[in-house]
């Protein structure tokens, strides 16, 4: 489909520096820029398609395709009042998905975790809340606050490393794997007795590509039961904190090619970090301050979603003067990663679809 005079001045809209960009190297009249692209960019200038809470940067595992190990910024818990503050203004702001999946932790640490849950479903506006975990801290729950975690959240994920305790212990750098195991069943049982429970995946991170070959009747039991399953081989490196380790057999991909259209992950959503701070990006800036747009005890969500800074990282990929940590990051992914499938139907202030959350976020 060939650009439309509408497309292009929305594109403009979005992004000029984007657009002119485009226009300096005699290309706008040239590319394909799908449908879907173009709106959800539209959609994305105005609001975020999900909000990223970190409301604890402690974990209790320490994978070697994380930067957690290396992490150097303080470790803490978000208060409840600036927590409900944030609820608040993005609820005000018109509301959506809510992610707590910590940047670097494990959200089923804080201690204010299932009163979390409380204050999000005090406002209307949050349709889906969301979060990945290593499931180690599953043994601290209850079995009926297991039930209420089931009943207020539309998906948990828990991520594993594999199937074999000695692979489990190379990857996750903790001795856990049969814990973590019972965990992942007592999720499926108790799931039954959920009117509406949460959709459950468990995401395997190994150092193996013939994982799902190899453990095919294992995972076919996950998924007779509900589950759905994805695999990982092969990682990020984080601003090059995770490096490929031969002995370990991790394998971690470059960060080299161009890099001239928006990362999607900043044109989707802004992570509050447990202590306020706000970064463009809760994927790879894992110390919450190499792509700072804000602070949350001082500005709103609204303004920070809007405001110059965030502006910055955006424009950023147009002007081709990135930022170190974007430069080196091998997690980058242009924004055209729109036009996938799992972006489908995906509407202002409307839930996002399940095959969103099983293939970009959890």
């Amino acid at each position: 489909m060939t650009v439309s005079i509408r497309d292009k001045i929305s594109l403009f809209l979005n992004s000029p520096l984007e657009a002119l960009s485009l226009v300096g190297r005699g290309l706008l009249c040239k590319i394909k820029v799908p449908a879907q692209v173009v709106e959800l960019r539209e959609i994305t200038r105005r609001e975020p398609l999900f909000l990223q809470i970190e409301t604890i940067n402690t974990c209790n595992a320490s994978c070697i395709f994380c930067p957690y190990s290396g992490m150097k910024r303080k470790k803490g818990v978000m208060s409840l009042s600036l927590f409900r503050k944030i609820v608040r203004e993005y609820a005000e702001m018109g509301g959506g998905s809510v992610c707590l999946t910590p940047i670097a932790g494990d959200a089923l640490l804080d201690p204010h975790f299932l009163e979390r849950l409380n204050i999000l479903k005090e406002h209307p506006e949050i349709k889906q809340i969301t979060l990945t975990t290593n499931g180690i801290a599953l043994e601290r729950y209850s079995d009926q606050e297991i039930r209420c975690i089931l009943e207020n959240l539309y998906c948990l994920q828990v991520s594993i490393g594999g199937l074999e305790a000695a692979t489990y212990k190379t990857m996750y750098g903790v001795d856990r794997f049969f814990q973590v195991q019972q965990g992942m069943e007592r999720l499926l049982n108790l799931r039954k007795d959920v009117p509406s429970p949460a959709q459950i995946s468990f995401a395997f991170r190994t150092n193996d590509s013939k994982f799902e070959t190899r453990f095919k009747s294992q995972l076919d039991h996950y998924r007779e039961k509900g589950a759905y399953i994805s695999h990982m081989w092969t990682y990020a490196n984080f601003f090059e904190a995770v490096k490929d380790n031969k002995e370990e057999k991790l394998v971690v991909y470059d960060s080299r090619g161009k890099k001239r259209l928006t990362c999607v992950t900043p044109r989707m959503n802004i992570t509050v970090c447990w202590d306020g701070n706000i970064t463009a990006c809760g994927c790879a800036d894992f110390e919450g301050d190499k792509l700072r747009v804000g602070n949350a005890e001082q500005e709103t969500i609204v303004a920070v979603w809007s405001g110059e800074k965030r502006a910055a990282v955006i424009d950023s990929f147009a002007k081709g003067k990135l930022f170190p940590i974007c430069r080196k990051c091998s997690g980058y992914t242009p924004d055209t990663f729109f036009a996938r499938p799992c972006f489908k139907g995906i509407k202002r202030k409307q839930p996002l679809p399940l095959d969103f959350y099983r293939n970009v976020v959890t």
